[in-house]
């Protein structure tokens, strides 16, 4: 075609200049010096065609450059767009500030009203000001790489939203900081999960009270005052009496609502020096610091008593409970917070063994219920040799199919015609270091299991076994694991291992690396009682975990009402967060059919719980389950 070749060597001289941007600009500011004085010597046709030619051309560069700039600027408000940031541009000398329109957007403002950095710093955080001047001092004097600053600022609704802002500055010669560009991201739905992860490690979800973890830091925090002070400190701890008889007549239910009611009486009873915890269960503990004599504890220790004495009234429900209570002083009874608060716990157990009701300080002729875990740890002995030691199945059920999908094997013992609960007998064999044993009579058993039923049936579901901490403390526990499972013939998808929050306070002494050897060999790794005090976030995608366990203190606090109080937050943040890690989700402890409904709204993959099937024994679980896995 003849017009081809003329359309294949057309010159493109869009592109011709900004190629030679440069060249050209250099080239008509020397025919533009030459053109202006020769035509104002020389007046005439030529001089004035050359004159007019060259300011055209400087017309179009002009034009060119402008529409290049605005393609520029459009291009980079679509990438601000797409990647939900906001652009600013600060002049540190004039301290003149320019915003984009996104981050306008992000905080709901439809105008730029921020001239320069006093009025910026007007939207800002009061408790965040002086977080962020420091952050940007720091870059502008050369301290830091880049600037980078998280903190609060008021968004036209009146709210703060937390945002984290990064930038650089440009410099001169001699260093000086002359402009500053960057951008800034909406971090706050990411700060809100945060600080509910944050809270569920040092609160009790149910109360709301500080947990055992918040208590320790602020007892040892006590103790330091105390001794540079020279003052006292007491630590109260009590249960209520007859709590057990509560949950199984009135039902768990009730039991967790007489809790948040005694803990909200007891609250607005104490003195001003006294802070109130959950230590768990239907345990509390008091702090009072300072203190300046005994007298004030006993005060205030049989206030707690007089007040949880009377009857109690909540919903259509009417309590009737007591309290034992120890006490413990510092420095007449301990010298260290871990033995204060030992010495209070066997002063409460001597309390509740005098009959309930009444208030006993620690001495040293306090050994019964030392006497009595030490008679534990001989039975328990005698249990393993006797072969007293039983795995109970309880199964666990596709929420939305309501199939079984796998089951946790839980460890009982037959002292006799009598149960010991699990957890009497598991505390003694973690601090006895029985667990150890009886953590590998747990795998033996549980591989055994699974070679068994899978003789009988075709396709088999995992079965979970539980690891306690200290048997992370022995090296290759993993392998004995693996070597177990070759043996039997049994394939490593068949089984999954769940460890508690605690496996974090070792993360450092090997238990990961035993862990991804779990996982490397195809073995799933479960976290159990997520978010009960040892959550950490910066240790969680360390750990190699496929599965994160909802506790059940979470879920028997879920309303039931429709609102949006109690733990319903904290059970979708923790729902929220484990989907963007890729994690599946298993609710513990569910019981209730509207507990299974909100479940399943929030998209929890697996439920485990009285609703759908109570722990039993072996032979019970292949009857009842394995036959037809439906629930």
């Amino acid at each position: 075609m003849p017009g081809t070749g003329l359309l294949l060597f057309r010159p493109n001289w869009s592109s011709l200049l900004q190629g030679n941007r440069k060249f050209h600009l250099i080239a008509l500011a020397i025919m533009a010096a030459i053109a202006l004085p020769a035509y104002l010597l020389a007046p005439g046709v030529m001089t004035g065609v050359l004159l007019t030619l060259v300011l055209l051309a400087i017309a179009w560069i002009a034009v060119d450059e402008w529409r290049h700039f605005q393609s520029v600027n459009r291009a980079y408000e679509m990438a601000m767009q797409a990647a939900h940031d906001g652009f600013w541009e600060w002049n540190p000398q004039t301290k003149a500030l320019h915003v984009g329109r996104r981050l306008l957007q992000i905080l709901g403002y439809h105008e730029d009203f921020l001239p320069d950095t006093h009025a910026w710093l007007r939207l800002v955080h009061p408790d965040d000001v002086a977080i962020y001047n420091c952050a940007v001092a720091q870059h502008l004097k050369g301290e830091s790489e880049y600037f980078y600053c998280e903190y609060r600022v008021l968004a036209s609704d009146g709210l703060y939203r937390w945002i984290a802002s990064r930038g650089l500055a440009v410099r001169d010669r001699r260093g000086l900081a002359y402009q500053m560009v960057g951008s800034v991201t909406d971090i706050t739905q990411r700060r809100n999960h945060q600080d509910e992860m944050e809270f569920l490690a040092r609160h009790d979800v149910l109360t709301g009270l500080p947990n055992r973890l918040l208590f320790a830091e602020h007892l040892n925090e006590a103790i330091s005052a105390a001794k540079i002070l020279n003052h006292q400190i007491a630590v109260l701890f009590f249960d209520l009496d007859r709590f057990k008889n509560i949950n199984d007549t009135l039902g768990h239910r009730a039991g967790d609502r007489l809790l948040q009611l005694v803990a909200e009486r007891v609250g607005k009873k104490l003195p001003k020096n006294a802070r109130l915890y959950r230590q768990g269960g239907d345990e509390f503990i008091i702090l009072l610091a300072p203190l300046s004599d005994a007298e004030g504890a006993f005060l205030t220790a049989g206030t707690v008593k007089d007040v949880i004495a009377t009857p109690i009234t909540g919903d259509e429900t009417d309590y009737f409970t007591s309290a034992s209570i120890g006490v413990s002083l510092f420095p007449s009874d301990a010298a260290d917070g871990e033995t204060l608060l030992r010495h209070a716990d066997t002063a409460m157990y001597e309390a509740k063994a005098a009959g309930g009701n009444t208030i006993r300080t620690h001495t040293q002729q306090m050994d019964e219920r030392v006497v009595s875990r030490m008679g534990l740890e001989i039975r328990l002995r005698r249990a393993i040799q006797d072969q007293q030691l039983d795995l109970h199945f309880q199964p666990k059920v596709d929420i939305l199919s309501r199939r079984l999908v796998g089951a946790e094997s839980l460890l009982r013992w037959h002292d006799g015609e009598k149960q010991i609960p699990p957890d009497r007998f598991i505390p003694v064999a973690e601090e006895s270091g029985l667990i150890l044993p009886i953590g590998e009579w747990v795998i033996d058993r549980a591989i055994a299991q699974i070679a068994q039923w899978r003789t009988q049936y075709a396709e088999l579901i995992p079965i979970t076994i539980n690891l306690s901490p200290r048997q992370f403390w022995r090296p290759s526990v993993s392998r004995y694991i693996i070597d177990g499972l070759q043996a039997a013939g049994v394939p490593s998808s068949a089984l999954e291992v769940e460890v508690t929050e605690s496996v974090l306070l070792d993360a450092d002494t090997g238990c990961i690396d035993e862990l991804m050897c779990l996982r490397d060999a195809g073995i799933r790794i479960a976290l159990d009682d997520f978010g009960t005090g040892y959550s950490s976030l910066s240790y969680l995608h360390r750990l190699p975990i496929s599965t994160l366990k909802i506790d059940r203190s979470f879920i028997s606090a879920l309303p039931l009402d429709g609102s949006t109080g109690g733990s319903e937050p904290l059970v979708r943040a923790i729902v929220a967060m484990a989907k963007s890690l890729s994690l599946e989700v298993v609710a513990e402890g569910v019981e209730t059919e509207a507990q299974y409904e909100f479940l399943k709204s929030l998209g929890c993959e697996t439920v485990q719980g009285y609703l759908t099937g109570r722990p039993v024994n072996a032979s019970e679980f292949s009857a009842k389950y394995l036959a037809d896995r439906s629930i």
